[in-house]
C-alpha cells in the first residue's frame, strides 16, 4: 500500500471532457483548471497515515505545449530514508481528447505505471489514472475549489474495474506565491 501513495504522487494528477477551449489557434495548450495550480503550494498530505509536507512549484513550460509540477517533500519517509520528490509533465491529446501525464520521481523503475497515466477533466476536478499493476489501476482526483484558492488531492485504488471507497492519500494545497484572483 505504501507503494500506492507514491505512485500516485507520480500520477499527480485525477470524467469528461477536458481542456479549456479558450484562444489555441496559436497551438499551445490552454487550460483554465491547471492555470489556478501555477505558483508554489504548501503541502500537508496523510498517506498510509504517514502524515508529511512539503512544497509543489507549477508553471507553463516548453512553449506553454506542457504543465510542469515538482513535489520536494520536507519529511523523511520511513521505508524510503529520504525525502519523496516527483516531477510531473501535463500535456494534451486533442485526438484522444485526455490528458497526458509523464512523471519520475525517487521511486524510479519501480513505478508500474512507467511514469505515464491519462487525465479526464469534470468541471474543477482533473481525475488521473494509472496502471498500478495487475488488474489494479491508481486514481486520484485534483480538485479545484475556488472559494479557498485550495487544492484538495485523493487518491483510491480501482481493482477489476471497482473504484475503492478508501482513501489512501490525502493532500491539501495552499498557496505561498500562487496568482491572485482573475
Amino acid at each position: 500500500m505504501k507503494k500506492f501513495f507514491f505512485l500516485v504522487l507520480i500520477v499527480f494528477t485525477n470524467a469528461a471532457i477536458a481542456q479549456d477551449r479558450k484562444d489555441s489557434s496559436d497551438g499551445r495548450f490552454h487550460d483554465d483548471l491547471l492555470d489556478n495550480l501555477q505558483g508554489t503550494w504548501k503541502v500537508n498530505s496523510i498517506a498510509h497515515g504517514f502524515p508529511s509536507t512539503g512544497t509543489i512549484k507549477g508553471a507553463w513550460v516548453l512553449n506553454h505545449q506542457f504543465f510542469y509540477l515538482h513535489f520536494m517533500g520536507t519529511d523523511t519517509i520511513p521505508w524510503w530514508h529520504m525525502p519523496m520528490e516527483y516531477v510531473e509533465y501535463f500535456g494534451y491529446n486533442s485526438r484522444a481528447k485526455r490528458y497526458t501525464i509523464h512523471g519520475m520521481s525517487i521511486e524510479g523503475d519501480a513505478d508500474p505505471s512507467d511514469g505515464f497515466s491519462y487525465g479526464y477533466r469534470d468541471g474543477n476536478t482533473l481525475k488521473t489514472v494509472a496502471k498500478a499493476g495487475g488488474d489494479t489501476l491508481m486514481i486520484q482526483r485534483l480538485t479545484w475549489e475556488p472559494a479557498s484558492r485550495t487544492w484538495s488531492i485523493k487518491s483510491t485504488a480501482s481493482i477489476d474495474g471497482k473504484e475503492r471507497s478508501e482513501i489512501f492519500l490525502e493532500m491539501k494545497l495552499e498557496g505561498l506565491n500562487a496568482p491572485s484572483e482573475k
